[in-house]
């Protein structure tokens, strides 16, 4: 894939997520999941928990597919898009965490 297919595609993801107004609880939400799987209280599905281990790997990881050193605060963006997609690919899961959640806190 192309460079500049690469900054469309997260630049239009960027432009959708500014416009979700539910974005950021969603973020909110998938650290919420991840914290009672370490718990042990939740099991997510194992695609859905191996992306989600990707896209932390990713962010955390000094290896990007565009270096901050040569590209400035542009390098970013790769560490963006991946974040973008891995919550695409990870919104179902978000939702069935939801409701979950929701039964969780009925039941107390």
């Amino acid at each position: 894939m192309k460079k500049t297919r690469l900054l469309k595609v997260i630049g239009a993801a960027g432009i959708k997520a500014q416009k979700d107004k539910s974005f950021f609880e969603k973020v909110k939400t998938f650290f919420a999941l991840l914290n009672d799987y370490r718990k042990g209280l939740y099991k997510p599905k194992v695609k859905n928990l191996a992306i989600a281990f990707f896209v932390l790997a990713y962010l955390i990881s000094p290896l990007d597919i565009i270096p901050e050193a040569i590209f400035g605060p542009f390098g970013l963006i790769d560490d963006f898009g991946i974040f973008m997609i891995g919550m695409k690919f990870l919104n179902k899961e978000i939702v069935r965490y939801s409701s979950w959640k929701m039964t969780e806190l009925q039941s107390i």
